[in-house]
């Protein structure tokens, strides 16, 4: 474990819309979504946003780390997205998992005119993947979005939400 892994605080939510601006604030519509809506005619959820807060102490300014998340199904294991998604012109093959990875650095946060002193306040940052068009989940599903930080992850750098399957029809008879 690295020690940019270890001293790590991560917080994550889903939201309908969220968006960090350049000084780091969150602006976030319809946050702590736990249930997925799918459009069952084209097999995509509903637009969402995965939002993820990291701190870090002092101690770690300016150093780098490997951020991943990664979407797993219910064994832990990457989870399959639907093989076809209809959109506007039809079928549109989908498949495979969905991971996203970038190489980042602890920044030492900065607050020019305020007064602070150095070193008096933790590193923030935020990524937010925002899926304008949803994704190709499978439906009736628990799924999970997992943090790693240097290849390694802890149990509550996870966010366990749900996948809306059809609603069932009534019965007759």
């Amino acid at each position: 474990m690295s020690e940019v892994q270890q001293s790590a605080v991560v917080t994550m939510m889903l939201a309908d819309y969220a968006v960090s601006d350049q000084l780091g604030k969150l602006q976030m519509i319809g946050g702590g979504l736990q249930v997925l809506a799918r459009d069952h005619n084209t097999g995509a959820t509903a637009p969402f946003a995965v939002v993820v807060s990291m701190s870090f102490p002092a101690q770690v300014f300016n150093e780098q780390y490997a951020f991943e998340l990664v979407l797993e199904d219910a064994a832990g294991a990457p989870a399959a997205m639907s093989s076809t998604v209809t959109g506007p012109a039809g079928a549109v093959p989908g498949g495979g998992s969905m991971r996203f990875g970038q190489n980042l650095q602890v920044e030492e946060p900065s607050f020019p005119g305020a007064g602070v002193p150095r070193r008096a306040m933790p590193a923030r940052s935020q990524v937010v993947l925002h899926f304008n068009n949803g994704l190709p989940l499978p439906a009736g599903q628990v799924l999970t979005w997992r943090v790693r930080i240097d290849g390694d992850s802890k149990p509550e750098w996870s966010l366990p939400f749900f996948v809306a399957a059809p609603a069932t029809g009534p019965v007759v008879g």
